[in-house]
């Protein structure tokens, strides 16, 4: 009987034990999660913070399903170290050996430098449901709350307190929000609506550089202006790492994150394989290695892992980022290469009303899009990215409202609906 043992039991981890199980009916699974919590939804924790959903609400599966599966959980246990040689892993004062590992470590927050901020009690960061937890019971109506990063993670914090707080600053070094999603112009426009929506600050092309304190908790942060924010509660999100010093005290091959045959999900070491944040990606359309830290592919890294590790043959196919989420009921969906540059690549924009759509292309190839409030055909235009196709072939606009009906038969049965020819 084989002993697979998984660490991290996120999107990634919890795909892998269950890739597995369908391929090896008998094998012990062992999930490892320093967590205190069964397998959540991760991106539920803003809704948590704004009181939409319950914590019970989030759970991916029921408690039963892990025993009814087989899936052997252990919560609490933060794996320090691996012994390659004996083929085991560590977790407190228990070891866990295995004949398969997977690696499902996630991110970590990236906490930038800044003068008087560290081990303060008002000082959080917003990345899992313990630390939105301690959010949550910190923040009330008189609280002047300031954030640091306008990328996702900062702006989902901002917009979960807006509900909450009195006051809510953003801090973003960037001239623009969500810079890693939106261009230029249509960043303009969503930061225009949350301002109005949400009544949130924003302080472009500026951070805080420090923060002043009194007993142990802040109480106002300067900014790289000069300009002080009154602070009564601080959220570090500035962004994410992978995390990698597990797989680097192991001795594997670590480049920004852990690297991986992309095929097998294999390491450096044969035996242990890895999926998800932590994990060196290769984005399908430009070849790039980079992290591409999203849930789909943490979910088909893990069960590409799974399947590998179990004797199975399953893979990734490609990987591209995708972005779906809404701030004050905008919805914004943005796919593949949105900052891509150069002259080989070209885009088409139209704009109407809070409606922008913003198509990106290589050639005659769609290589992304910007949609907000106008995603309804985003799965269509997803799919003409991820099948390459030719956009010359269809037989209408495609800026416009695309159709089934553009594509031939074949095509939309095989590649649209999954459908035999």
């Amino acid at each position: 009987m084989m002993n697979y043992v998984i660490v991290g039991a996120s999107a990634a981890g919890l795909a892998c034990a269950e890739q597995i199980r369908k391929e090896d009916k008998d094998g012990r699974i062992i999930l490892l999660t320093k967590e205190e919590y069964l397998p959540y939804s991760r991106p539920s924790i803003s809704y948590y913070l704004k009181g939409k959903v319950t914590e019970k609400d989030m759970l991916l599966r029921k408690p039963s399903y892990y025993k009814q599966t087989g899936i052997e959980i252990v919560t609490g246990a933060e794996v320090t170290a691996i012994d390659r040689k004996k083929k085991t892993v560590r977790a407190g004062r228990k070891s866990y050996h295995y004949d398969k590992l997977c690696l499902c470590t996630g991110s970590k927050p990236f906490v930038p430098p800044m003068k008087n901020t560290q081990s303060k009690e008002n000082a959080l960061t917003f990345l899992d449901l313990a630390c939105t937890k301690a959010l949550k019971k910190k923040a009330n109506k008189d609280t002047r709350a300031v954030v640091i990063g306008a990328g996702l993670i900062g702006m989902k914090a901002a917009e979960g307190l807006s509900k909450i707080c009195k006051s809510v600053d953003v801090a973003e070094l960037s001239e623009r929000v969500l810079p890693s999603i939106l261009d230029a112009k249509s960043s303009k426009s969503v930061k225009k609506f949350i301002e109005t929506e949400g009544h949130i600050t924003f302080h472009l092309g500026d951070t805080v550089t420090e923060a002043k304190s009194k007993g142990g908790k802040i109480t106002s942060v300067v900014l790289k202006s000069g300009k002080e924010l009154p602070c009564d509660l601080l959220v570090l999100a500035v962004g994410v790492r992978p995390e990698t010093s597990l797989a680097e005290k192991a001795g594997l091959e670590v480049n920004r994150g852990i690297i991986i045959d992309p095929g097998t999900m294999r390491t450096s070491d044969s035996d242990i394989y890895a999926a998800g944040d932590c994990a060196v990606s290769v984005d399908m359309l430009d070849g790039s290695k980079k992290i591409i830290a999203l849930w789909v592919n943490a979910v088909r890294q893990g069960k590409a892992a799974g399947s590998q590790m179990a004797g199975g043959e399953g893979a990734t196919g490609g990987t591209f980022a995708v972005n779906a989420i809404d701030f004050y009921g905008m919805r914004i969906c943005t796919c593949g290469l949105i900052n891509a540059a150069g002259d080989k690549y070209s885009d088409r924009v139209i704009q109407s009303g809070e409606s922008y759509k913003r198509l990106i292309f290589e050639g005659n190839r769609l290589v992304g899009f910007v949609l907000i409030n106008s995603s309804e055909n985003a799965g269509i235009y997803t799919n003409l990215i991820e099948n390459k196709t030719d956009v010359t072939t269809l037989s209408g606009d495609i800026l416009g409202t695309p159709s089934l009906m553009w594509f031939d038969k074949e095509t939309r049965k095989s590649r649209l609906k999954g459908e035999s020819a």
